[in-house]
């Protein structure tokens, strides 16, 4: 079933609706474009942030604090600090 957006329960701090994360800008610590979020997996212990960058394959990103650095959903922006490696999982 739907509810319209203005009837959903506020979130306590830190948590989001998934309808609010799709679409974000996601951008690294040191302002590196990454991609789009373009859907939301959920994981064992966390969800993963699905990635969609141009002309590259998919990338999961863990949605933890340690990784997701903040999130700003008036200007629809994820920014992170990835672990070295996590953004060149899926490059050959």
């Amino acid at each position: 079933m739907l509810v319209p957006e203005e009837e959903l329960q506020p979130l306590k701090a830190d948590t989001f609706y998934h309808h609010q994360i799709l679409g974000c800008r996601v951008v690294t610590v040191d302002g590196r474009e990454v991609g789009r979020v373009a859907d939301i997996q959920s994981a064992a212990g966390s969800d993963l942030l699905v990635i969609r960058p141009e002309g590259r394959e998919e990338i999961l990103i863990p949605f933890s604090g340690e990784i997701c650095r903040e999130v700003n959903l008036e200007a629809g922006l994820i920014v992170i600090d990835p672990p070295d490696g996590l953004l060149d999982l899926n490059e050959i």
